[in-house]
């Protein structure tokens, strides 16, 4: 490949080029075949909450949750499991690795690479589409998902719960945890997508470990994504005897933690973009 002249420093030249960059990645992973699967896994949490909403309990003939308290333990369950656990997290994989591997799949990745754009810029184009994408699909389906779980109790509770309850601070750090969870793995499937051919056994072994998190060591605890996750959203419910407690640091510290782990996976990023032969026949 032949190598690119950069433009002289010019920051209006470079926002220019990241703007439009961000305008073509967005387009790409909000508006292709490969944006459907993200759509379903963002939508069954929807579904099912408005399905459990309108369940009525056989017994008292009030809703299946019984009340209020209830039904916030069992969002809690629901957001750290599923949402968190499997529309945040797969949802990402499938997004943010296709920035760069789709694209060598598609051979086309070299027409960013002959074109004098610098490296920096394009993994931040490419990152910052992607952030806005997660953030903005899986933000709003946290958002619609907590409301729902109102759906059995009408407007009136929901109303009292933001003005004088729990509810207005709990959606705070719940959306906060969602945007946090996409920044953090956003950046490390970026480079995943990069560095491997084939992601799907990363991807495995980064499940696996996210998993194992409440029965890890305490210093095992402190390499995982989803520790400081935990010290952003509300306290989350016992996960039974063999979990090994350790209380996580507070929220400021883990949203310091997961900028700095962003940081150096975007940095990664770039080294590697700096380096990387495209070889299409190989990939």
């Amino acid at each position: 490949m032949n190598a690119v002249t950069y433009p002289q420093d010019n920051p209006h030249l470079w926002f220019t080029q990241l703007r439009a960059i961000i305008g073509i990645e967005l387009g790409r992973v909000l508006f292709t075949s490969r944006a459907t699967a993200i759509y379903v896994v963002a939508a069954v949490p929807i579904i099912l909450l408005t399905t459990v909403g309108y369940i009525d309990n056989p017994r008292t003939g009030g809703p299946i949750t019984g009340n209020i308290a209830n039904a916030r333990y069992a969002f809690a369950v629901i957001y750290a499991g599923f949402l968190l656990g499997t529309m945040v997290f797969l949802g990402s994989a499938s997004l943010f690795i296709s920035l760069f591997r789709g694209e060598i799949l598609d051979r086309s990745l070299h027409y960013y690479l002959l074109s004098p754009v610098r490296r920096e810029i394009l993994a931040a184009g490419k990152y910052l589409a992607g952030l806005i994408a997660s953030i903005g699909l899986f933000g709003t389906v946290t958002l619609v998902c907590y409301l729902l779980l109102y759906l059995p109790y009408g407007v009136s509770q929901m109303m009292s719960d933001f003005s004088s309850g729990p509810a207005a601070r709990e959606l705070t750090l719940y959306l906060l945890t969602t945007v946090f969870a996409c920044i953090g793995y956003g950046a490390v499937f970026l480079l995943l997508g990069l560095f491997f051919r084939n992601p799907i056994f990363p991807i495995l072994v980064l499940i696996g470990w996210e998993l194992m998190h409440f029965i890890l060591p305490p210093a095992l605890k402190m390499i995982s994504v989803v520790h400081y996750l935990k010290g952003i959203m509300p306290p989350q419910p016992w996960r039974g005897p063999i979990a090994v407690v350790m209380a996580s640091p507070p929220a400021a510290v883990c949203m310091l933690a997961l900028t700095g782990l962003t940081a150096v996976a975007l940095i990664l990023t770039v080294l590697r973009l700096k380096r990387i032969e495209l070889r299409y026949t190989d990939s």
